[in-house]
């Protein structure tokens, strides 16, 4: 990834919502939830089934958060990504990083469409350094 890349979404003081948030420490709706919050970064997690997730407050979808998010980190399946990305364009959320396995065509044209900074094919948790 180039520095000019890098900098539009790894940023210390960025609030990082990740959608897809899971309690199952298997997947990487945890495991990216997790890193980013260990090495520093302020995460929020998204997701309908749950309250919380490795302690942090879950919300059900992206307009109920409470504080708008920098970077939107996409960590789900097919069935759901073309209706998150919409969200994040209705929201004018305009930074969504695909993670591996959730850069569906469908969502990652729309958020091309609407002209968004977007991140696709690679991990999060290998771009972001520990902070502070």
């Amino acid at each position: 990834m180039d520095k000019k890349t890098r900098k539009k979404f790894i940023d210390a003081d960025f609030v990082y919502a990740i959608i897809g948030a899971t309690q199952n420490k298997e997947k990487y709706g945890h495991k990216v939830l997790v890193d980013l919050k260990d090495k520093g970064y302020k995460v929020i997690a998204v997701n309908p089934k749950y309250e919380e997730v490795a302690e942090v407050p879950c919300y059900p979808d992206l307009i109920s958060l409470e504080e708008r998010p920098d970077v939107v980190v996409m960590v789900v399946g097919e069935k759901n990504a073309e209706k998150v990305a919409q969200n994040c364009v209705d929201l004018n959320l305009n930074r969504i990083w695909f993670q591996p396995g959730s850069e569906y065509p469908a969502a990652v044209e729309l958020a091309e469409k609407a002209g968004f900074h977007i991140v696709v094919g690679e991990c999060i948790m290998k771009e972001a350094k520990a902070v502070g």
